[in-house]
């Protein structure tokens, strides 16, 4: 016999952060009234050590076996909350969480009769989830000692040398015959201090990583098959013509880049006198260049413009060698060419040098870069200094051309094995820029250094340190934890297309021989975009399925719809700017019903038609500003899937104009407040 679903209530008053708007108590009257509901109570602080522990007495004394709460914002309070339901003996995802602060009294503080009756709508709404609520429980995966670094740059030599000193195994992999990465092709280091020599910098990081007896260093390696999840990676490596198979826990990218070379650009690769900066690094380690009399520098060769960024370090470096080649001759003639110097603090002492040495600094225009000739073999540059507005021609014995990088050649196959993804530049893209700037999707895979974009010694050797932090932690705790909000698949009436594997963002779904997937649920973050891709609907997300959200929306829409906007929010950017909304205490319309989904990725097609079914007057799909996402693509995913559901509505006689969307970072609060009153004026939603 399955169990009476017995549902308690907690609406809180927040001192008068809700009561000053919403009529608290009519609310309570009100909640007793829905279905499955046995206990509602008013609180004035539900956050307080005092009603937490009155809330626990309520779930025991009333034999409570789904919670409601209903109060400030799930981002900043929904922890405690859970934490309080499993002191009480109950499954912490047994817990609905409703905002009537953000979304209610703090947004619509002059319209009290509307505020109580949106309040009423969604513990309703939270009700009705309730009621379908699952128990769920943390996924955990061992996780053990062996972190296999793939580069030995700086950057990975220093992750191998932090991951080891911890007492953990570091496999560092590197594909030369040396370690050293690109330290071994210049000849110093800038500091702040002065400059440093890079083949002395390589032979003691070098000696420190052979003398560490926690390291095992394969040269000449190249990776061959990578399979498994944090703490089961099985890899085949060759390594001097020897394969080997490797069992390791965590993985580090730390592959570096490579030079673009400018084919074409100003005679490269027809005149021996035009070199890339790193070339020119090369002739000055070896000595193998003669002392220029007249040498031109030209930055920003082929970056920052419509197809690439800035190279990050082009300007230090060329300022560096300037100044090296000015103190090789201290008659010769320098010149810089640039558009615009972006120079550190740290590295301005350097610039400030060559200035003082005599190299000579030429800004030219975006729209007109230098130009170069050959005139009976002599070559010239023609420039236009901006600061000045005149026309120089400098002759050149040397030109030197300061050019944008890529990824490691590598890169390709490795993102294969790793199955990451990459950016259009070549470097391996990490999981968010803030949120996990040195982080892969996947978890036990970090990145650092040049892997993922251009990056000076210093910034290198941080990274490596970060990185080893990062893959530490698992290998430090024996295991990884995840949330329970995962993937379920009932493969009932699966037809083994795969589309949930090849879309998963983390490869959490994985597919026997016989085509079955299955989902390795430590890994699983629970976006919800396999769900609501699977033609077949056999995907359910823990504490979002599907029954749970349409119950929400047939909530929200049971009375009055053609007045309500029906809004699915995601958790990490919308709702932050929903919350921001609320806290600047923007005013808005009072027609929207939100549902708080994961990710925006997780709205199938069949509940936005469900909510003009139910007769709503617009819908409004929110999730994270491009081209971040918590969930890496899911605002890609959702922007396709909303074409497509403008189609399918249109088809079913719905106007596709009612259905909006909106990117919304969690800092955004008038954006979301914009949005809310734009769509009621278009939809004729006034009073």
């Amino acid at each position: 016999m399955s169990e009476e679903i017995r549902i308690g209530v907690f609406i809180c008053d927040c001192g008068s952060n809700i009561a000053g708007v919403v009529r608290v108590p009519e609310v309570v009257e009100y909640a007793r009234g829905l279905p499955h509901v046995a206990f509602a109570d008013e609180g004035k602080w539900s956050c307080s050590v005092d009603a937490l522990g009155s809330m626990q007495r309520s779930i025991k004394d009333q034999n409570l076996n789904r919670v409601v709460i209903a109060s400030c914002t799930p981002r900043t309070h929904e922890p405690l909350f859970k934490q309080t339901v499993r002191e009480a003996g109950l499954n912490p995802y047994l817990l609905e969480f409703v905002s009537i602060r953000e979304q209610v009294s703090w947004v619509h503080m002059n319209e009290p009769d509307a505020a109580t009756q949106k309040a009423k709508d969604l513990v309703k709404m939270g009700v009705a989830k309730a009621a379908l609520l699952e128990k769920g429980e943390e996924i955990r995966l061992p996780v053990g000692k062996e972190c296999m670094i793939i580069g030995g740059g700086v950057a990975g030599m220093n992750t191998a040398l932090h991951v080891a000193r911890q007492g953990f195994q570091a496999l560092l992999v590197e594909k030369q015959p040396e370690l050293g990465g690109l330290l071994n092709r210049i000849t110093t280091i800038s500091h702040e201090h002065g400059e440093a020599v890079a083949e002395e910098i390589v032979k003691r990081m070098k000696g420190l990583v052979a003398a560490e007896p926690n390291i095992r260093v394969f040269t000449q390696a190249e990776i061959e098959e990578v399979k498994g999840y944090i703490g089961n990676y099985k890899v085949k490596l060759r390594s001097n013509g020897t394969s080997e198979n490797l069992d390791v826990s965590t993985i580090v990218v730390a592959t570096g880049m490579r030079e673009i070379r400018p084919e074409g650009q100003y005679f490269y690769g027809s005149d021996p006198r035009v070199v890339t900066q790193l070339e020119l690094e090369a002739f000055l380690k070896i000595g193998q260049i003669d002392q220029p009399k007249k040498t031109v520098i030209i930055n920003c060769v082929g970056s920052k413009n419509e197809t690439k960024g800035c190279c990050s370090i082009g300007c230090p470096v060329s300022v560096k060698n300037a100044f090296t080649l000015k103190n090789l001759n201290k008659d010769s003639l320098v010149h810089v060419l640039y558009r615009d110097l972006s120079m550190v603090k740290e590295e301005h002492f350097q610039l400030d040098a060559a200035k003082a040495a005599g190299v000579k600094f030429i800004r030219f225009p975006d729209d007109r870069y230098p130009e170069v000739v050959n005139e009976d073999g002599k070559l010239k540059v023609k420039v236009c200094d901006i600061l000045s507005g005149k026309d120089f021609i400098l002759p050149a014995d040397l030109l030197v051309l300061t050019v944008g990088f890529e990824g490691d050649e590598t890169m390709e196959a490795l993102k294969g094995h790793l199955k990451v993804s990459s950016n259009a530049e070549g470097f391996f893209q990490e999981r968010h820029i803030k949120l996990g700037p040195l982080d892969f999707p996947a978890d036990g895979i970090a990145l650092c250094g040049c892997a993922k974009n251009p990056k000076t010694f210093k910034e290198s050797c941080e990274e490596g340190i970060g990185a080893a932090m990062r893959v530490s932690i698992p290998m430090k705790n024996g295991h990884i934890e995840a949330e329970g909000i995962v993937a379920d698949i009932d493969l009932t009436d699966c037809n083994a297309c795969g589309l949930c594997s090849k879309r998963c963002p983390y490869g959490a779904i994985q597919v026997n021989e016989q085509k079955q997937p299955s989902v390795v649920k430590a890994l699983c973050k629970g976006c919800g975009l396999c769900a609501a891709d699977c033609p077949k609907e056999c995907i359910a997300i823990v504490h979002y399925s599907d029954d749970q959200l349409q119950a929400q929306v047939d909530a929200a829409l049971e009375e009055n719809a053609e007045k309500k906007i029906l809004g699915f929010v995601c958790h990490w950017c919308a709702l932050g700017g929903v919350d921001m909304a609320g806290v600047s205490r923007l005013q808005y319309p009072t027609n929207a019903r939100l549902i708080r989904v994961m990710c925006s990725a997780r709205v199938p097609i069949k509940l936005i038609e469900r909510a003009f079914e139910k007769g709503a007057a617009g819908v409004l799909v929110a999730g994270c500003e491009f081209p971040t996402c918590h969930y890496i693509t899911g605002n890609y995913a959702c922007e396709t899937r909303i074409k497509r559901a403008k189609k399918v509505i249109s088809k079913k006689g719905y106007d596709p104009e009612k259905l909006w969307n909106v990117w919304c970072s969690a800092a955004d609060g008038p954006k979301f407040a914009n949005t809310m009153r734009e769509m009621v004026k278009k939809l004729d939603l006034g009073k």
